[in-house]
């Protein structure tokens, strides 16, 4: 029994835990931060606030593994760390099963395990890089957890010294959750009573283990004017205090709206339930009843983390209803103390049947993991995902040698810095990303890449965002006659372009021009057709586009469909309406759920007198959307005054009257349709 519970069964977890989550890891750079924390771990670079150093430290260990690719190293971190927790659950339930009113069981801290590491959310972030960061944030909820229940049961002094060096080093990864926990850490050491056996010199060694694990955050200022990604650049204190306390992101998180933080709190009940598939919440709720009877204090701690969270997420950030998806990850250390009510609470109901109580344990246990593997794995399964690298690699290879580029966006920021630094493609590039040009350490970086381009002199470090667009004009006329130019989006800020200067469509980049050149050549449409006929568009097509989720739907395949646009408008307005609607059919190809590309495709049939396939093509826009206006009105025009259709003309202005009421334009039109029609 002994061997079973120290060595098979913890090596059943990893082996079993780890084959299932292995198989859906991406198969390259995954969309937002994942492209930073692989680039900073694989060359020891600061990562976003607070730079993260215990994780980059340890991804670098990972980054030297001798397989597969470097993204997938760190995604093996990742999960390495998410198993280790599973087996950690696994122990620290097994070794207080009396506190939680458990007789000898195997079953609860097995499948607690196991209900934590396919939960939803853990699994989405067990497999990605940037999820490691919060797994490794979970790993530090779990180990001083472990720590401070050997405090309350034994009140062995030498456990407040690891606690104290445990807690310090969880300050240097993330930080804000771990001070959130503080006060129910502070409540159990408190009821181990513990502080009536401290001692003056106690105390010191508990200050200076703190010290010793805090102290990790000296890799910033150790690597900063040597790092090749050095966000903030903490060399100097004022830097460094900036860096780790996150300043630059306490103006949007304590504004406030309620209607805000009520949206947060049903995304926090939202993401607890959907975590084990709504059946779960119900087991939770049953295991929190149960422990409360058994051990109030145990039943404080672990209530207390979900409540800490649900409390500081709803009254803290401030998100919009279509950034509400950043909480997921934010509130992941709940999911470990939900786990654990989850599967008393499955233990307790097994009470009722008696002398099967382990039998019906493992079968309402068993059933619950199995539906979550078949509804999780083919959601979560990455294994053919390759989105952001290919998107990003063909707006690289767009660009001409030597070429100044300004990106926005972290599915394309961070995602071109993994192919630039990590896989060492272009290099010849300059990437600037736009929206931090205010920060210094983002200018000063810009030289770095390239020491030939000449940068404006800012005499201040007291720039708002404001300046973004003013900051990008001056690099832009300082450097327009000795590098090209590009642009990643079709809407460069305000300010940044001279009157005298134009962005021109070239693929899925922009290049900026003087106006008098943004003429269209014979070479200017055979280099546009031509890098959309090289380009990799594998995951815009089955069987890879059904790799995708929400988040690269709304922002890869729609970058695509908008460059695809953006090409067709410009060939529009110069008149080469062929190649036109090629691009705008492309579009409605890759997106068919935005009205715009059949409308426009419409308009330049109706420009060529197809009457016919214009108006298939506005219903088309408004079959997508039936409020969209400006389709209804040209679809009226094309009917009375191309086909004189009086009847379908006037049904199309009527519509256009219903959603627009204040539009006066079409009144008399409209009147007179109705007494042509009544005449008739």
């Amino acid at each position: 029994m002994v061997f079973i519970k120290k060595f098979f069964i913890p090596f059943f977890l990893f082996l079993f835990c780890f084959s299932v989550l292995i198989l859906t890891i991406p198969s390259s750079v995954y969309l937002g931060d994942c492209g930073e924390t692989i680039t900073c771990s694989f060359t020891l670079g600061i990562q976003h606030p607070p730079g993260y150093p215990l994780f980059t430290l340890l991804g670098k260990i990972f980054s030297l593994l001798p397989i597969g690719d470097v993204s997938f190293r760190i995604y093996l971190f990742s999960l390495f760390l998410s198993v280790l927790n599973s087996i950690f659950i696994y122990f620290f339930i097994l070794k207080n099963l009396q506190l939680f009113g458990i007789k000898n069981n195997l079953i609860v801290p097995f499948f607690s395990s196991l209900f934590y590491i396919f939960g939803w959310t853990i699994w989405q972030q067990s497999i990605i890089a940037k999820g490691g960061i919060y797994i490794l944030n979970i790993m530090f909820v779990i180990l001083i957890t472990i720590i401070l229940f050997e405090i309350y049961k034994n009140k062995n002094i030498k456990y407040i010294y690891l606690f104290s060096f445990i807690f310090g080093l969880s300050l240097t990864h993330h930080h804000m959750s771990q001070i959130i926990l503080l006060p129910v850490y502070l409540f159990l050491l408190y009821k181990s009573h513990m502080h009536a056996f401290l001692k003056t010199k106690n105390y010191f060694f508990i200050l200076m283990f703190f010290i010793l694990g805090i102290s990790l955050y000296i890799y910033h200022p150790l690597r900063a004017k040597t790092a090749i990604l050095n966000w903030g650049d903490p060399s100097n204190l004022k830097n460094f205090l900036w860096v780790i306390s996150r300043y630059q992101y306490f103006g949007s998180e304590i504004s406030r709206s309620f209607l805000n933080s009520l949206n947060q709190i049903l995304k926090f009940f939202l993401s607890l339930s959907y975590e084990n598939l709504f059946a779960g919440i119900f087991f939770i709720i049953i295991g929190a009843i149960y422990l409360y009877k058994i051990n109030k204090n145990i039943f404080i701690y672990f209530t207390v983390i979900i409540l800490l969270f649900l409390i500081i997420t709803a009254s803290y950030l401030n998100l919009t209803k279509d950034r509400l998806y950043i909480m997921e990850t934010y509130i992941t250390p709940v999911y470990f103390p939900s786990s654990v009510f989850l599967s008393i609470g499955i233990y307790f109901l097994s009470n009722f049947f008696k002398k099967n109580i382990h039998f019906f344990t493992v079968i309402f246990s068993l059933l619950l993991i199995l539906i979550q593997i078949f509804v999780f794995f083919p959601k979560l399964d990455k294994s053919r995902y390759f989105f952001a690298y290919d998107y990003n690699k063909n707006l690289i290879i767009s660009a001409d040698y030597k070429s100044i580029l300004f990106t926005a966006g972290d599915g394309i920021v961070f995602p071109t810095w993994y192919l630039k630094y990590v896989k060492n493609f272009r290099t010849d590039i300059t990437l600037i990303g736009s929206p931090v040009l205010p920060m210094k350490w983002v200018r000063d970086n810009i030289t770095k890449q390239n020491p030939d381009i000449k940068m404006p002199r800012i005499l201040t470090d007291k720039i708002g965002t404001e300046s973004t667009g003013k900051i990008i004009n001056a690099i832009i006329n300082l450097n327009i006659n000795s590098f090209p130019i590009y642009f990643s989006y079709n809407k460069p800020e305000e300010n940044s372009l001279n009157n005298n200067l134009e962005i021109m469509a070239k693929g899925l980049i922009f290049r900026v021009i003087p106006a008098q050149f943004t003429f269209i050549s014979e070479q200017y449409l055979k280099t546009l057709q031509n890098l959309w006929k090289i380009y990799s568009l594998r995951c815009l097509f089955p069987p890879f586009k059904n790799f995708a989720d929400k988040k690269t739907k709304e922002l890869y395949l729609q970058d695509y469909a908008i460059s695809l646009n953006s090409a067709g408008v410009l060939l529009e307005e110069k008149k080469f309406l062929k190649e036109a609607l090629y691009y705008y059919q492309l579009a409605t190809k890759i997106s068919p759920f935005d009205p715009v590309y059949f409308f426009n495709a419409g308009n330049v049939y109706y420009a060529m007198k197809d009457y016919e396939k214009a108006i298939e093509s506005y219903k088309k826009s408004i079959l997508v959307n039936p409020k969209y206006e400006n389709a209804w009105y040209n679809l009226g025009v094309t009917y009375y005054i191309n086909l004189k259709n009086f009847k379908d003309a006037l049904f199309a202005f009527r519509k256009v009257k219903e959603i627009n009421a204040n539009r006066k334009d079409i009144d008399a039109t409209i009147n007179f349709l109705e007494k042509v029609l009544n005449q008739k």
